[in-house]
């Protein structure tokens, strides 16, 4: 049986985030951003990654012609990105429109509907702004869905299969065909 001291070290959750600082950072920003988020302790940092300059970041799409800093940052302390946003852009003296803090889950959600925006096409115009199209779907309903699904039905054979098994000795060879004969055939009318 664990102590529980045993029980309690091993249950160390880390919380993973991606801070992403538009524009140019000063010299040992680095120093400072780990210094600042000592206060969640901090278990790790990763040396910023800088992004090439773009016309508008995904982050940032109100800057235009910027380059965009992320690190990635593991703390041991729970805190929420809208808090962690709001204490580094107070701590760094960045401007709240310069930083952006996802957690993993929230990275992730984005980058499916980035896909999915691709799969689509560019388009953001809504669905339900574009007219109708005037293609008729009536053999796909109705009376006439129905009989041609009886057709399609009506040419399927449906012969039955010999099943091998335990009793083979007492049953029959082969499977009973159905003949089309006249039922009526020797009565009288």
């Amino acid at each position: 049986m664990s102590t529980f001291k045993e029980y309690l070290s091993e249950s160390v959750k880390t919380y993973e985030f991606k801070i992403k600082i538009a524009g140019d950072l000063p010299e040992g920003f680095d120093k400072a951003m780990k210094t600042a988020l000592m206060k969640y302790d901090c278990a790790s940092i990763s040396k910023g990654k800088r992004i090439p300059i773009q016309e508008s970041p995904l982050d940032f799409p109100e800057m235009k012609n910027t380059h965009v800093t992320i690190f990635d940052v593991a703390c041991r302390y729970p805190v929420s990105t809208q808090t962690l946003t709001e204490y580094l852009a107070d701590q760094l003296m960045i401007a709240r429109g310069g930083i952006r803090v996802r957690s993993a889950r929230e990275e992730e959600i984005i980058e499916d509907n980035l896909e999915g925006l691709n799969r689509i096409g560019t388009s953001t115009e809504a669905i339900l702004n574009k007219p109708y199209e005037t293609e008729s779907a009536q053999d796909q309903v109705g009376d006439k869905k129905v009989l041609n699904f009886l057709k399609e039905l009506g040419k399927i054979s449906h012969k039955g299969d010999q099943v091998k098994g335990v009793n083979d000795a007492i049953l029959a060879k082969s499977s009973p065909e159905e003949k089309n004969a006249d039922p009526f055939k020797g009565q009288k009318k």
